[in-house]
């Protein structure tokens, strides 16, 4: 059941791309009633165009369906806008006083960056 809804769904997403195949089967399925009764050319035996201008029109007319359908989806996307406040300065303070003092001596550490400038790592000794 699982591979039936597998290929189900592997063929739904490739079916946008089979459109353009299924234009070109048609033509060659029914090339001669195209070259015969559909071909702009038909009139002008010595382009032999045998109805390629057809299917030229047909695939560049199932080009711009899909190139406007794609705009279309592009239109009605949900614009996202992500802000970022930048501090200018961030001031940490850190109090060690509850240490006991034999082992570390009670500091007061105060450590500034500013977001601003490029990250350096720290260097090696």
């Amino acid at each position: 059941m699982n591979r039936i809804i597998a290929i189900i769904l592997l063929l739904a997403i490739q079916l946008p791309l089979m459109s353009q195949w299924a234009s070109v089967a048609y033509f060659q399925v029914n090339r001669n009633y195209i070259a015969k009764n559909l071909c702009e050319n038909r009139d002008k035996p010595k382009l032999n165009c045998n109805g390629q201008c057809y299917l030229a029109k047909k695939l560049k007319a199932a080009e711009d369906k899909e190139q406007k359908s794609n705009s279309q989806r592009l239109e009605k996307m949900p614009e996202i806008q992500l802000t970022c406040q930048a501090f200018s300065r961030l001031t940490f303070e850190v109090s060690l006083s509850d240490v006991s003092e034999d082992h570390f001596p009670a500091a007061s550490m105060s450590v500034q960056s500013s977001l601003h400038l490029p990250f350096h790592p720290p260097r090696h000794c």
